[in-house]
This record gives structure tokens, sequence and C-alpha cells, in this order.
């Protein structure tokens, strides 16, 4: 008998144990994202001003990442490459959606949420979602047909500005105007959502992709006060990021007061790189937002994890907005819930100091140019030039690269040298996997039948001669239609 209660007793301890594994290894997971946040514009890069102490905690509690990647230069296509793992051109989003577009993130494209469904996993989305055309058209996916049970979103930006927005939908109906500042409305129904939990022993999925530091920017009288020395637009934009940052801050102590942090995967990261404005910092790095030079898209990003991200360590591995469905298949040991190619690897050797193997480097499309990188190498190429009154769909899909240039990231972060010229091998190799890359994606391409494929501002970039509207409105129907058609 004694025997035999001390095997029990050491089954059940093997039991226990393997249930505290199983647990640690789905950890609630919470995503924050800001929206035109730049490399440099958080306190733990070194920025002189904005203070983001709660921003600040999480790297000297966690890691900060290096070289981190959004998806894209601009902000439905980087969360369109967030959502699916995959380079938003294979599902056709190519720039910002403007409203009452027919573009939106295709129902068949498989989520983070619903991977993590499929994990028992309760999921919510709170913020800007910024992959759908238009609110009010119930043909197109909300959220909730993206895998979240719960949701409050806007189309795009906050409107009328981020105090007192007047747009975001709850679970596919209108609020109308909410009292408040968009970081607070955001952290608010979340925190209301984690208390309404009917099942807290569930794992769980929250989103959260503030508006700030997007314009029209808003915050209260108080921040606004602390950095007005620095001038009307770049004080506005540091004020507002001290507060997404105070926000954020409420949310880190909800966690904390409700036993949620030492099993959770906590991330911070912003949408894509500055607008060119006053105040905004890449840190040096070339180029702004809509750019695929390297301070367009390379973003900051922080993360904690009890025991796999702490430590105030650092992690230069670079890491790409596509690399989290092939780290949520990789954390659940579940095999990819579509055959649809991915353009990520799992995150979670980097997160161990082992090198990512990639068999295929990370692909960036944009409207007119785009990038890959392979190890140290760049390759940023620009486009051949649309023709106006040809189909852009089809432009889209078959269009070739006109001009390479060639850079050395690790001797040349800041994109200053073009090595084309003294690397020829180099060069050729680099050409060849663009080329690659560029052929594989626009093979995935379905063209959009509907109208506002693309907002009026990005159409008439092939067409400067009928860019501004009063000429625009000065043409025949049949000019207009042409134009209309790069739309």
């Amino acid at each position: 008998m004694r025997n035999r209660i001390i095997i029990l007793l050491f089954i059940t301890s093997l039991i226990l144990i393997g249930c505290t594994k199983a647990t640690n290894e789905r950890p609630n997971i919470i995503i924050m994202m800001a929206d035109d946040l730049g490399y440099g514009d958080v306190g733990y890069m070194g920025h002189q001003f904005i203070e983001t102490p709660n921003i600040d905690k999480l790297a000297s509690d966690g890691v900060r990442f290096t070289q981190f990647y959004a998806g894209h230069p601009t902000c439905s296509p980087s969360r369109a490459g967030m959502m699916t793992g995959r380079t938003p051109f294979r599902n056709n989003i190519v720039t910002y959606i403007p409203g009452n577009s027919c573009v939106h993130l295709r129902d068949e494209q498989v989520t983070l949420a619903e991977i993590s469904k499929e994990q028992g996993y309760e999921t919510a989305f709170f913020g800007k979602w910024g992959l759908i055309g238009d609110m009010e058209d119930q043909s197109q996916p909300f959220p909730d047909d993206q895998g979240f049970d719960y949701w409050l979103a806007t189309h795009n930006n906050a409107k009328p500005s981020h105090k007192n927005p007047t747009n975001f939908y709850r679970n596919g109906k209108s609020e109308g105007e909410i009292k408040g500042y968009s970081s607070q409305i955001v952290i608010d129904n979340a925190m209301e959502w984690l208390n309404n939990r009917q099942d807290k022993s569930k794992p769980f999925l929250l989103v959260l992709w503030f508006h700030e530091p997007h314009r029209k920017l808003a915050q209260p009288e108080s921040f606004t006060k602390k950095y007005e020395e620095h001038g009307e637009i770049a004080g506005a934009y540091y004020a507002n990021i001290n507060h997404m940052d105070f926000q954020i801050g409420r949310m880190m102590n909800y966690l904390n007061e409700n036993n949620l942090v030492d099993n959770s995967w906590i991330t911070f990261t912003s949408d894509n790189g500055p607008k060119k404005l006053d105040g905004r910092s890449t840190n040096g790095l070339r180029g702004t937002k809509g750019s695929l030079y390297e301070g367009g898209y390379r973003v900051p990003a922080v993360m904690y994890w009890k025991g796999k991200l702490e430590g105030a360590k650092t992690i230069k591995e670079p890491i790409v907005f596509f690399d989290f469905v092939s780290t949520f298949y990789d954390l659940f040991g579940a095999d990819p819930m579509s055959q649809d190619p991915l353009d990520g690897v799992s995150m979670l050797p980097a997160m161990k100091g082992e090198k990512l193997n990639r068999e295929e480097p990370p692909v960036w499309m944009a409207v007119k140019h785009m990038a890959i990188r392979h190890e140290n190498w760049k390759v940023y190429a620009y486009f051949e030039d649309y023709k106006i009154g040809t189909s852009f769909q089809a432009y889209l899909k078959t269009r070739q690269i006109a001009k390479y240039e060639l850079y050395n990231l690790s001797d040349d972060p800041n994109e200053t040298k073009d090595l084309v010229e003294q690397n020829a091998e180099i060069y050729e190799m680099m050409k060849q996997l663009v080329n690659k890359r560029r052929m594989a994606v626009q093979e995935d391409m379905i063209p959009w039948k509907g109208s506002r494929v693309l907002p009026y501002t990005v159409g008439t970039w092939f067409n400067k001669d009928l860019a501004p509207k009063r000429v625009f409105n000065t043409l025949s129907p049949e000019e207009q239609d042409l134009l209309k058609s790069a739309e």
C-alpha cells in the first residue's frame, strides 16, 4: 500500500509539473502598438524630451529589440502583415485604406486571433483597426469575423481628433461620441473587458492598437503644457506620446494588481516610422513614414515575458511583424491553419539568443518601391512607372523593377552609401533574391473589384499634372475615369 501511495504521489507530481509547463507555454498575450511612433521617439532609446517611463520600464524589466521591423511603412498594410504573417501585398493591401473603400483584410486570411481561439484563448481588440474600408458595410469582415470575441474599433484614425472621438464601433454598432481621449478610452474598455471575463482561467489575447501619436493630436492640457516650450508641432507630439505612455502605465498597474504580469507575453511597438514633421525622431535612420529606408519601418519594440524575455537585455536579431504568426504556431505546437505561404519565422529562437533560420528573406512592398533584407545586406528597389489609363491592378501584378540600391546595414545603418558598383557579386545575388520574392508575391495578388482601391492622393502620384483637385474637376468624365482607375 505504501508503495502504491508513493507511486500515485509521483504520478500526481508529474501531472502537476506538466500542467504548470503547459500553462507557462500558453501565456496571456498582450500586443500594444502605437501609430506613427518613430524609432527614436521613446525614452529608453535616448530621447531628450519625451517622457515614457512605463515603456522604459518594460524595456528595463524585459528586452529591447534594436532591429525590429513593421510590416510596411504605412498603417493598414503594416497591420495586415502582423495579423496574417504575410507581406501585405499578398492580400493586395498596398497603402492605407481610405473611407468607403472596397479594400479590406479578406475573411479567408488566418489571423493571430483565429490561431489563438483555436487554442482556447479569449480574444479582444481595442483601438485603430485599419483593415476595413467601411464600418457600415456589412459585406466586409469585422474584427469578430477575424477571430476577436469582443472589439471596440475605428475604421482608421480617431475623428475629429483623439479627444471625444465619434467614430468608434463596438461589436459592429456605432458608439457615437465617447468622452475622453483615445488611448484612455482604449485602456478603460480593455480593463472592463478583462474584469467581465466569465472564465478567468482561460488565457487571453488582448490587442491594443493606439491611435497615438497619429494626427490629429489631442491630450489633456496638463500634458500639453509640460512641452509647450518645444513649439506647437513638436510640443504636441511629445505630449501626445507622454499621455499614451501614461495610459500604458494604467494597463500595467492593472495587470500587476490582478497577478497577470508573470504569465503574460507583453509587447509594445509601432506600426511604422514617423511623419516628416518637427519633433519626430528616427535616431538618425534615413527615411520617414512611407519610405522603405530604415526610418520608415524600423520601429521601437520592447517585450516582457517572465523567464524568456527579461533582464534588460538587447536582442539585435532582425525581427519582423510577419514573424508573429509563425511564433504563435511554434508557441502552441500547432500546424498552420492555411496552406497560404507565410513570410515570417518563429521568433522563439531569438528569445534564447539564437539566430533565426530564414529560408527566404523578408520582403516589403509599397506603392512605388520594395525592399528585402538578407543577413546584413539590403536591396531598396524602385518599380517601373505606372502608365495612366492602363489597369492599375494589372500593373501591380506584372510590374518590373527599374532601379536598385544596395546597402550594408551592419556598416551603414543610416544607408548613406549605395554599394551597387563596389559589390557586383553581392549585388547580383541580392538582385536575384529581390526579383524572386517580387514574383512570388505578385502571383498571390487578387485584384479588387470596386471603388477607391487607393486614396485619391496616392492615385495622383502616378500623374502629377492631374494632382490638384481643381485640375481634376476640369477633366472630362472619361479623363476622370482614367485617373480613378489608379485608385
